[in-house]
């Protein structure tokens, strides 16, 4: 949608630049770039377009560095975000091997008991 607000945009300002430069076809100018440096005579149609074009060409160099510096920040994140999933699924897996541990161990926790109670059992009956 925003794409489509700019184009709209982008159209009615070319449309009001092409209606002004129709309107002065007639006048040439010399532009005076430096003091000592003045263009020929040239027709204000093409003093406007040149102007436009250098001011996009401009906004273009200021915009390409902050996307330039978005992409390299996007992937760092991607990257983050890998090393991120990976270090998850490491401790998934070592939780996982823990349960197991702790469920082996508790199990060797009841045998021992059940063998102590029958070794006190055996104690008691030998005593009598």
């Amino acid at each position: 949608m925003l794409n489509k607000i700019k184009l709209v945009i982008w159209l009615i300002v070319l449309l009001l630049v092409a209606y002004f430069v129709s309107m002065n076809v007639q006048p040439s100018l010399s532009v005076k770039l430096l003091p000592s440096y003045q263009t020929p005579e040239i027709p204000l149609a093409l003093i406007i377009i040149a102007s436009m074009i250098l001011g996009a060409v401009l906004i273009l160099m200021f915009t390409i560095t902050d996307w330039i510096s978005f992409k390299i920040e996007k992937m760092k994140l991607k990257r983050q975000i890998s090393s991120l999933e990976k270090q998850l699924k490491n401790s998934e897996a070592e939780k996982e091997k823990l349960k197991e541990e702790i469920e082996k161990l508790q199990g060797e926790i009841e045998i021992l008991k059940a063998q102590e109670k029958i070794s006190v059992k055996k104690e008691v009956e030998g005593a009598e």
